[in-house]
């Protein structure tokens, strides 16, 4: 595997010949002069048997180069015209030159019968943004995966088997480097027997390239004017790359499954919305007193990206849960509150080598003579209408004070001691509350936080981020200023502190006029040590010492035994401070580990997020 990401996208712009887009880099068209939209139907969608595919259920489709979109635009309608109800499209993409909404737009308009498609698409288009970007279509029936860099580097990083792959890089004489054996290996590693394969070039070279990775490859007739093309299937894989026990997932749920959700905040409602979406039915149920110290009943949020240079996990994820919860939250009606955009002061010296290091475009990420960063994206959302938006309150109001496995079922023990409800899937998305009905080793710190709620004569333009934070104001004034952040062990109700009043007063001095009508906010939040969530499967924390007691002496480990995993049993917690912004992309991970379709996260992420990550490292620590 590569040792890091490709930051830097490259950023040239198509000329055109007529309609047609052409690369200026490789002098090579990105669809075909003639007939284009013909071409694709009979080289990638008859070429892999897509609708046959398609008619079967859920289907996975990854592709070497999006370019225009249209071979991904041209397969979503080919499956909402063949799939059956409840069936759901992940079509994951990599690309390395992103063209502008602009140019796509233009490269998209001869395709009229395509227009409504094409139109969504753009909505949602990320830009040139390198990493990997979600965007949910049809109502999260189709989710397009986009995978911003070079090819191999992207690639490398995940973890799924494809039912068909598209490869339609420009030409193999022009852009060898989309062909070479490496990433053809990538094709191959993320695929499995009977994988269908697609492609416009049948040169000898790529021919004999996917022969030597195990699929065989067959020339077909070309379209129009093009003598030939390729098909191939995967007839045998090697065994996958070994990965820990720990960090495969348990079977999927099936269909019909009685799922219940314990929580009543942004992470199980956005859990809820996802399972939705995705055809299964959730039962939702208050978490221990959520209602009294829940981190998401305070009245506004900040959407504001956590910047930190690097290419770990860590940096990775909140990059791409800030920009997944942009295009969701632009999608509902009204959240925003106050005008959008985020300051961000230099008040370390950094924020130069932050914005070369991340090398995002300008229009989203700026930096004025006094070093201070602009995000236009980011801003402050209205956190009720927010959660009421994305479903209503809990179908059972009770507290949820236990859970007992009993056979091949979850018993939900309210306050009184009797069972609420039965389950065969549980998720635990509660906050503080989820550290005791997981029953494990969970790594989380419970904190206490106070906001404020106040009018100001005056106030900034957007929202800035220093030393705390302000919002932008609402029509009549009102900001939200925040937050102190202290230790709290206990689950229950968080104190007013005039001290913290004063601490956060302080914070803006004079800058914000006179103040009035303060509405001091608290409540209690969770994070881990390693400040990124919790996310996966629980696991029998008993039978995982058992199992795996060879790692506290340093020895290696069979990967073919299985995780000890509680059955049914789910965590989606320790959201921390930008709950409001990672629970959408932790929810549509959650919904991928529940139904086995592919993550939205690269691999190594997926892995940083299982539960049973701090079991592990307390079983390492002494070797």
């Amino acid at each position: 595997m590569p040792d890091n990401l490709p930051h830097r996208l490259s950023k040239v712009r198509p000329h055109w010949d007529g309609p047609t887009p052409v690369s200026v880099q490789f002098d090579d068209p990105y669809y075909s002069r003639e007939d284009p939209l013909g071409e694709v139907r009979h080289t990638f969608l008859e070429g892999a048997n897509l609708r046959e595919k398609a008619a079967r259920g859920d289907i996975t489709i990854a592709e070497t180069g999006f370019g225009t979109g249209l071979n991904f635009l041209a397969a979503w309608k080919a499956f909402e015209d063949t799939a059956p109800p409840g069936a759901v499209m992940t079509f994951i993409s990599v690309e390395v030159s992103p063209l502008s909404t602009s140019d796509l737009e233009r490269a998209h308009s001869p395709f009229t019968g395509l227009s409504a498609y094409a139109d969504a698409l753009r909505v949602l288009w990320p830009g040139a943004i390198p990493g990997v970007h979600r965007l949910s279509l049809s109502n999260g029936r189709v989710r397009l995966i986009l995978l911003f860099g070079e090819a191999e580097a992207m690639l490398s990083r995940q973890r799924f088997a494809a039912d068909i792959w598209f490869l339609d890089g420009f030409a193999p004489a022009k852009n060898p480097e989309m062909w070479r054996d490496a990433v053809l290996a990538q094709v191959a590693r993320l695929s499995q027997t009977g994988t269908r394969l697609a492609s416009f070039t049948a040169a000898g070279m790529v021919r004999k390239g996917l022969e030597a990775v195990g699929f065989k490859v067959e020339k077909r007739p070309g379209h129009g004017r093009k003598r030939h093309c390729i098909t191939a299937e995967m007839e045998t894989t090697e065994a996958p790359p070994s990965v820990a026990p720990w960090c495969r997932w348990p079977a999927p749920v099936p269909r019909g499954a009685r799922i219940a959700i314990i929580g009543d905040g942004i992470a199980a409602r956005c859990a809820g919305r996802s399972l939705g979406q995705a055809g299964f039915e959730a039962i939702r149920v208050a978490g221990p007193e959520s209602a009294l110290y829940a981190a998401s009943t305070l009245p506004r949020a900040l959407i504001a990206p956590k910047l930190v240079r690097g290419i770990e996990p860590f940096p990775l994820f909140w990059r791409q849960a800030f920009w997944d919860a942009v295009r969701e939250l632009d999608a509902l009606s009204d959240v925003w509150v106050g005008s959008r955009g985020l300051s961000i002061p230099d008040a370390k010296a950094r924020n130069k080598a932050l914005r070369d290091d991340l090398a995002w475009p300008e229009d989203v990420l700026s930096l004025d003579g006094n070093d201070t960063l602009s995000l236009p994206a980011a801003g402050s959302v209205d956190a009720p209408s927010l959660l009421d938006q994305l479903c209503g309150p809990p179908e059972v109001s009770q507290d949820v004070r236990s859970l007992e496995e009993t056979g091949s079922e979850w018993c939900l023990i309210g306050t009184s001691g009797k069972t609420l409800l039965s389950a065969d899937v549980v998720i635990l998305a509660c906050g503080p509350a989820a550290h005791g009905l997981m029953g494990i080793q969970s790594g989380l710190r419970i904190g206490a936080g106070q906001m404020l709620m106040a009018r100001a004569t005056q106030h900034p333009g957007n929202a800035v981020l220093k030393n705390g934070y302000m919002t932008a104001a609402d029509n009549n004034g009102v900001l939200a200023l925040g937050a102190t952040a202290k230790g709290h062990a206990a689950l229950g109700p968080v104190p007013v502190s005039d001290e913290a009043t004063q601490e956060i007063l302080g914070r803006h001095g004079d800058s914000l006029g006179d103040i009035s009508e303060i509405k001091p906010w608290t409540g209690l939040r969770c994070d881990a040590g390693d400040h990124l969530p919790l996310c996966g499967p629980v696991q029998d924390s008993e039978r995982f010492e058992a199992r795996f007691a060879g790692l506290r002496h340093g020895q290696r480990l069979s990967t073919e035994v299985e995780a000890p995993y509680r059955s049914g049993l789910f965590a989606m917690t320790g959201l921390g401070a930008r709950g409001f912004q990672a629970a959408f992309l932790l929810a549509d991970h959650l919904t991928s580990i529940l139904t086995g379709r592919p993550s939205s996260l690269d691999a190594d992420i997926a892995d940083a997020l299982l539960p049973a990550r701090f079991q592990v490292r307390d079983m390492k620590r002494n070797q």
